[in-house]
């Protein structure tokens, strides 16, 4: 069986720099989630407790190399939606480059992904599995589309203008941007390099985490 993204997704993901695919999980969420759980329980002592100022300084519980510790979420990788989606956008020798299981209770200010660790010349993209229904007002991404576009004017301005926090004192909630409602079995995926962020909605969010590079 083979998945392939459609020219004009391709296309919208070259544009704005993320995408949403609804309910290509659907029939695997329930899985997934029990395992999610079940790895979070099993691993308790490799749950790192974190309080960063990204995220406003509230607590992200995760664990690291997701994929390495449990059988059945490894086996995603080699899931033809998974391989499909990367293999669209990143080519046949694209690099898986890690995978971590969180639970967010906390929001995040807008940020770019791995921007320290990723080639700059390539394309590096994250895919999200959340596991509970987000919205507006529970957590759900919010993304500036077209952000990616390093080289533009646009970026230039954007992000000189929200490093220099006495220019733009704007909350999340208030920053013009994309609300990307989810549903457990949605996929969203991302250019690393787009600015995203979430308001808190004072609730606790699972979420999958897959990350992959062009070769």
């Amino acid at each position: 069986m083979n998945f392939t993204l459609t020219e004009e997704q391709l296309r919208f993901f070259d544009v704005f720099g993320y995408l949403s695919l609804p309910g290509i999980f659907a029939d695997e969420i329930d899985k997934i989630s029990a395992h999610f759980d079940t790895l979070f329980l099993s691993r308790s002592d490799e749950v790192v407790d974190w309080v960063h100022e990204t995220h406003e300084n509230r607590l992200r519980r995760y664990i690291t190399e997701a994929t390495e510790k449990d059988a059945y979420l490894a086996s995603l990788l080699n899931d033809h939606r998974i391989t499909g989606v990367a293999t669209s956008i990143l080519g046949d020798a694209y690099t898986f480059t890690g995978s971590d299981a969180s639970i967010y209770d906390c929001g995040t200010t807008f940020h770019q992904d791995g921007i320290t660790t990723a080639k700059p010349k390539s394309i590096n993209i994250k895919m999200a599995l959340y596991l509970e229904a987000i919205d507006g007002t529970s957590g759900a991404l919010r993304v500036i589309p077209g952000s990616h576009h390093t080289g533009d004017k646009f970026f230039g301005k954007l992000t000189t203008s929200w490093m220099a926090k006495e220019f733009l004192r704007m909350r999340t909630e208030d920053v013009p941007a994309t609300i990307l409602l989810s549903t457990p079995g949605d996929l969203l995926l991302w250019d690393y390099r787009l600015m995203h962020a979430t308001a808190y909605g004072g609730n606790r969010r699972r979420m999958l985490a897959l990350e992959f590079a062009e070769q």
